[in-house]
């Protein structure tokens, strides 16, 4: 493919009927290979993908690009209207991208029979097989097993134009992407490395610029103090040299010279004292020049607490009956402090096993939080319910949490049913008031920006208690949990960390 790029220039966009921007003055030059975006949710990205592939058009400013522009979106609803033209052409392209993503023949007569990750990649590779020059793809790994993203990651590798992806998953971000645009509420950075440097150097960068901030506070005050300094000194000279006679001591003091060096002396006090004004005013230019964002904590308190008993669970070798085939089990346990990553394909069994677990545990339910991957609209009510009638200092607790997880708090309280993913935030912020021995999520980070991902994995490190987690985000796993049962050919095995 020839080179392909994409230039955004000032552009501002604003939503019919919003008063607020969804995008602010942003300015991108990008050639081939992959960027990934990255920030907080609603903060433009998708927006983004939208403008650069012509689907909305800018307020203002302009973008150029080298060619045709694609936008994969989330949902997979209806089929692409390329589709049909990808699966009848057998040149050798398409051939080789069907064989990548394992795409069946027939798959285009039942599109609404196939699973998401089939969706998917059939989706994929029909936008890819088009060859534009713009492809975006926005979240194209939700829901997707460990293979279905290792097959989507491939094919993803056999484009070769400017790719946009706004994904939450860093590996695939680090594995795929040469440059990477942060998302922030002041505006965007672009960095030309993959999303876990960029953050790093992000880091970096911010703490440089608050060093450089108060080393500039400190000279400014300094060179303020001086100012002052001279200032009165030339005041004082100038008040004695008006007056009728300056006295031998003054002369000794300021260094008079007699009265014809009155005015010389009060000359230099002057300039001295306006020397060190526009010393001081442009310390405090250079001072004001450098800014940077507020970060505030985002951590989150679990307050759990160590088990009581040797073992949370106690389970010996089993068998679960799934239709047709049978799923068997070794001996299993969960203590006080242990760590758990429950994995396996799509359709292995990882929830039959979970729903097993739960009949099995030796934890009281007020000591129990279990969120599962799907809840209801009537359990999202019921949810919200619960913490309306919570006292004002527990349902701040709750709502703290609920903010710092990416919600705002004053929109879950006075929606009517709050959506899947505030209600797992909700969920998760109720039970944490209870101390809990043990924590289960099914797919937490489902819903979730990459923020409030970074924020739960760093308090699930800081909680006190066992923990299971069921998930196909393997960077979120490899950070914290140790202990691994992984489902295969209708076998659950116990795999520690070296």
């Amino acid at each position: 493919m020839y080179q392909t790029y994409l230039r955004l220039s000032n552009i501002s966009y604003t939503y019919p009927d919003s008063i607020q921007q969804a995008v602010l003055d942003v300015s991108l030059n990008l050639d081939s290979g992959w960027t990934a975006l990255a920030g907080a949710n609603g903060c433009g990205k998708t927006t983004l993908l939208k403008l650069a592939t012509g689907l909305l058009k800018p307020d203002t400013g302009s973008i150029v690009s080298s060619g045709t522009s694609v936008y994969c979106p989330q949902r997979t609803d209806l089929p692409p209207s390329y589709m049909d033209d990808f699966l009848f052409d057998w040149s050798s392209e398409s051939i080789r991208l069907r064989d990548i993503l394992e795409i069946g023949d027939d798959w285009g007569n039942r599109w609404d029979t196939l699973s998401y990750g089939e969706r998917r990649r059939l989706q994929i590779a029909s936008a890819i097989w088009t060859r534009p020059a713009v492809l975006a793809l926005d979240e194209p790994f939700n829901h997707l097993d460990t293979d279905g993203r290792s097959l989507l990651t491939r094919s993803m590798r056999e484009y070769k134009g400017c790719g946009l992806l706004v994904s939450h998953d860093r590996l695939a971000m680090d594995e795929l992407c040469t440059s990477c645009v942060l998302f922030f509420s002041d505006g965007i950075q672009l960095y030309r490395t993959g999303y876990t440097s960029a953050m790093k150097a992000d880091r970096e960068r911010w703490e440089y610029l608050v060093r450089e901030r108060k080393r500039a506070e400190a000279e400014y005050s300094r060179l303020k103090r001086d100012a002052r300094k001279k200032m009165l000194k030339a005041r004082t000279i100038q008040a004695h040299a008006s007056g009728n006679y300056v006295s031998f001591k003054d002369i000794c003091k300021y260094n008079y010279d007699g009265p014809s060096r009155i005015g010389s002396v009060v000359q230099k006090a002057g300039q001295r004292s306006r020397e060190a004004t526009a010393r001081a005013e442009r310390a405090k230019e250079n001072m004001e020049s450098i800014t940077y964002r507020k970060v505030y904590d985002a951590g989150v308190e679990l307050r759990g607490e160590e088990s009581s008993r040797n073992y949370i669970l106690d389970l010996p070798p089993g068998e679960i009956r799934m239709g047709e085939v049978t799923l068997s089990y070794p001996q299993l346990d969960i203590r006080s402090e242990d760590r758990i990553a429950l994995t396996g394909r799509n359709g292995t069994g990882k929830s039959t096993m979970l729903n097993h677990l739960r009949s099995e545990l030796n934890c009281p339910d007020g000591k129990l939080i279990w969120i599962p991957q799907e809840i209801t609209a009537e359990e999202c009510s019921g949810y919200l319910e619960e913490a309306k009638k919570l006292s004002g200092d527990s349902l701040g607790y709750v709502m703290t949490i609920v903010r710092k997880l990416g919600s705002d708090p004053s929109r879950v309280l006075s929606s009517s049913v709050p959506s899947p993913g505030e209600s797992r935030k909700l969920l998760l912020a109720l039970g944490l008031s209870k101390t809990p021995w043990l924590v289960v999520m099914d797919e937490p980070t489902n819903h979730m920006d990459l923020p409030s991902v970074e924020c739960l994995e760093k308090a699930l490190n800081d909680y006190t208690g066992a923990l299971v987690l069921v998930s196909h985000d393997r960077k979120f796993l490899s950070n914290t949990t140790s202990t691994r049962w992984n489902i295969m050919d209708e076998k659950l095995s116990v795999i520690k960390k070296a």
